[in-house]
């Protein structure tokens, strides 16, 4: 049984969301897992590809046999039939059962459910796709274009740029019993991901040679975070539990809604006039970096240890990690010693601190 709560993660609002449909699922999980784009062979044979129909409909078979348990709605539980493991081709008479993508099936003997047959094979060695397709989404979503891209189409026509790479950062994934952390570990250790974005030579403009590293503005959910955590304004439990279809998940989902509201997708690194005045203008902001509601701004303008170069190197620190240089520094001590256009030092430390976090050095990743 699938089950599942308003306020708690679960696969239930996954398996509602593709409205139980054996096809959705299999393809929603195949291009999420395997990088694999196969809902292009669910009506005819891939044009492109070396899938054919039966491939995908004996995919879809392991999610067969699934139904609504009871009156809940849209959190209604989801219960499997166990004897119900065929589909049947549509326009065909043929029916089919479960079978992996590299063409092998559930023994006769393997009398556990179909999803937690595909779950196992989806860790074994017999599967070539998933630790290809983790370790390419892991490098694409820290460098922001994967080894193959886009992460969801590994075909013969899309090779991935530095296929030795891949392989071995496949192979690292899985003799580490598929660490994440490892994996990251080893991205953000690499010279690749350690580069400067400036570019010193014309060789470096194709982004795919990795020779510079690229600008890439954060996710509206990384910038959100971002802005709790440097002005004290969200504590880090709140807002981080979805709350079901339709009902708004307060600040942050306010937040990012003006990025993009479909939430069944990744929110895209891109930005619009909208953004940039939520940035510089919005409510959640502005009241992020007021005294009334901004703990680091409060702390930082009531100490009484801090002169005004200090406050404005805490700012620093707080919003960019790092202190201004002298000359950035004394500029702007001469601005909040006249206490800026309202002539108060409290309104001018205010100030310097939205800034700052409207800066690009604060919105971008490099």
């Amino acid at each position: 049984e699938i089950s599942g709560q308003a306020d708690r993660p679960s696969p239930l609002a996954f398996y509602q969301a593709k409205q139980i449909k054996p096809e959705n699922l299999a393809a929603s999980t195949a291009r999420t897992f395997l990088g694999i784009r196969i809902e292009c062979a669910q009506c005819h044979d891939h044009p492109f590809d070396n899938w054919k129909q039966s491939d995908f409909w004996s995919f879809a078979a392991f999610f067969a046999g699934m139904e609504r348990q009871g009156r809940g709605g849209f959190l209604a539980a989801i219960r499997e039939v166990a004897d119900r493991r065929e589909l049947e081709i549509p326009g065909t008479d043929t029916s089919v059962g479960p079978v992996f993508l590299d063409g092998s099936r559930p023994l006769p003997t393997q009398t556990r459910g179909a999803r937690k047959l595909l779950a196992d094979w989806m860790i074994t060695g017999k599967n070539p796709y998933f630790a290809r397709a983790a370790v390419n989404r892991l490098w694409s979503q820290m460098f922001g274009i994967g080894l193959v891209d886009p992460p969801d189409d590994f075909t013969a026509d899309n090779p991935p740029s530095h296929p030795k790479l891949l392989d071995l950062l496949a192979s690292e994934f899985a003799s580490h019993k598929f660490d994440v952390r490892h994996i990251l570990r080893s991205i953000v250790a690499s010279d690749a991901y350690q580069r400067t974005s400036r570019q010193t030579d014309p060789s470096q403009q194709r982004p795919r040679l990795f020779s510079r590293m690229a600008v890439k503005g954060l996710s509206p959910e990384q910038i959100f975070d971002s802005l709790a955590q440097a002005t004290g304004y969200v504590p880090a439990a709140v807002d981080r539990t979805p709350t079901g279809p339709g009902v708004p998940d307060s600040v942050r989902s306010e937040f990012v809604e003006l990025f993009g509201d479909d939430s069944s997708r990744p929110t895209q690194q891109r930005t619009t006039i909208l953004q940039a005045l939520a940035l510089m203008n919005g409510g959640f902001v502005s009241e992020a970096t007021s005294l009334d509601r901004s703990r680091t701004l409060t702390a930082v303008v009531e100490f009484p240890a801090l002169g005004t170069g200090d406050r404005v190197e805490a700012l620093y620190l707080a919003a960019l990690g790092r202190r201004p240089g002298a000359k950035r520094l004394a500029g702007l001590v001469a601005y909040v010693d006249a206490g800026g256009v309202t002539k108060d030092p409290a309104a001018a430390l205010a100030d310097v601190f939205w800034a700052l976090l409207n800066s690009s050095e604060f919105l971008l990743n490099h």
